[in-house]
């Protein structure tokens, strides 16, 4: 079988994973994701894989229970775990004025990461195949992009905390429903893909093809060649880019980066930017790209700058010069962002936060839900008899640490809001439930303490939850 010589090559190449290691499969149904299900299944004993598949219907279609049920009996099949999520994904984009494909990424990465931490596993593996790939090139180039737009899809990927891997990138679509017809899978097909209302289905189905026709039938290879080629350029550039950063940083805190501005002057303009770009990705907490304006200012202010001057940058963060150093820094001081809080919660009760937002605690002796429920961001299901009351709402402070769900140590909030991709200009801003110990008991939306969790002896259940919509 060729193309499952090519699935265990392409594994190996990439490092993508470790004998042992258990793996979130996302499932859709479809020729992808099925011919990666069934690849994993006969890859399992070899790599002495434990394989759990998930599904999220996003109710974009009727057919999403059919394929929901669909998922369900191939997981059976097989003899695995399967985690079927729904989802109102339209409401979803319709409240974050999102697009589909944004908001349906948005909420099945916040469901699998959930799980991910439910079941401690580490890495998430999807059936993005090499179409997906030089489809995605061709529309990063269209929008306009750098070295790392034209890289199209990594193998390999970290979001939040997380490893994404990327199997069948090596593999062509004709050669997946080839597989499927020898295997006789039976896929579901989603009708929208022949429809050419998005850009990607124009480069799918119109632009790519005429492309095959009249320049170059072996285009796609081609651009996927190019892709892997730049990937190893781009690869080269980060590395010496972070060397570069600590060559010439002199300070750093939380909020500041300040660097040699001759250093920073002296070097190539393509590798300044990158060492700005890490520096102020350091500061925010994700590596958020700025535009092309942005750094040609920089560089203006870097050469030809005077002591004194700034810019402003997105997301709150400054750059200035004074004297020999160039400064980062983030602009936390402004309109009351860093203003401590403080709160009682009582349990039953209700607070309101500043922002439209409200946290909430009930307390039930039976509940026989929560399981399904605690999988909202939102909601935080704690063993009431495992806390030390009264509970109080704070916002962070210097030297916090806790033990995130599914971790067995600890970890510090600073590096947690990080590993998360959380903005810096919101981290004091995020509620903090903390016990009579002052211990985090829920960093409320986001993660709560291992110690806290709820077991099948619980018979008193503390009930958290975070509104943001309070007075909208």
């Amino acid at each position: 079988m060729k193309l499952f010589q090519d699935f265990k090559n392409y594994i190996k190449q990439n490092n993508l994973f470790n004998k042992g290691e258990t793996l979130l499969l996302g499932v859709s149904g479809g020729p992808d994701s099925l011919t990666m299900l069934d690849l994993f299944y006969r890859l399992k004993e070899e790599y002495y894989l434990k394989l759990i598949v998930f599904h999220l219907n996003h109710r974009f279609r009727a057919e999403g229970v059919l394929e929901a049920e669909f998922v369900k009996k191939q997981a059976d099949k097989f003899g695995l775990k399967a985690v079927i999520e729904e989802y109102d994904v339209p409401a979803y984009i319709k409240e974050k004025g999102v697009s589909p494909e944004e908001g349906a990424r948005d909420i099945r990465f916040s469901l699998m990461k959930k799980y991910a931490c439910k079941y401690k596993l580490k890495k998430i593996s999807l059936g993005h195949n090499r179409d997906d790939l030089v489809e995605t090139v061709f529309l990063n180039l269209l929008r306009g992009t750098g070295l790392k737009g034209l890289t199209g899809i990594a193998p390999l990927q970290s979001y939040g905390g997380l490893k994404i891997i990327r199997p069948l990138l090596n593999i062509y679509r004709h050669e997946i429903e080839e597989y499927c017809k020898e295997k006789h899978l039976e896929p579901v097909q989603d009708p929208s893909n022949k429809e050419n209302i998005y850009t990607r289905n124009k480069l799918r189905n119109e632009l790519i093809p005429y492309l095959e026709r009249e320049i170059n039938n072996g285009i796609k290879e081609t651009i996927a060649r190019m892709a892997e080629n730049i990937k190893l350029e781009d690869d080269f550039m980060s590395e010496t880019a972070t060397r570069q950063l600590r060559e010439i940083r002199s300070a750093k805190s939380e909020n500041v980066i300040v660097l040699s501005l001759e250093k920073l002057s002296n070097l190539h303009l393509a590798l300044r930017n990158r060492v700005i770009k890490k520096a102020i990705g350091i500061i925010k907490g994700d590596y958020t790209d700025l535009y092309s304006y942005h750094y040609q200012d920089l560089n203006k202010l870097i050469l030809r700058g005077q002591t004194g001057k700034y810019i402003e940058l997105p997301d709150g963060i400054r750059a200035r010069r004074s004297y020999d150093k160039f400064i980062l820094e983030r602009d936390s001081g402004t309109k009351g962002d860093n203003i401590p809080f403080l709160y009682k919660l009582s349990i039953p009760g209700k607070v309101s936060l500043a922002g439209k937002c409200s946290l909430s605690a009930e307390v039930y002796n039976k509940l026989s839900s929560w399981k399904e429920i605690s999988f909202d961001l939102g909601v935080c299901v704690l063993d009431l008899r495992k806390l030390n009351l009264p509970l109080r709402i704070r916002n962070r402070k210097p030297g916090d640490c806790f033990q995130p769900l599914g971790m067995e140590g600890f970890k510090k909030l600073k590096d947690y809001f990080i590993d998360e991709k959380i903005p810096a200009g919101k981290r004091d801003k995020i509620p903090l439930v903390v016990d009579n110990d002052d211990n985090i008991v829920w960093v409320a939306g986001h993660r709560m303490d291992e110690r806290f969790k709820v077991s099948e002896e619980t018979n008193k259940f503390l009930i958290l939850r975070i509104n943001y919509q309070e007075g909208d």
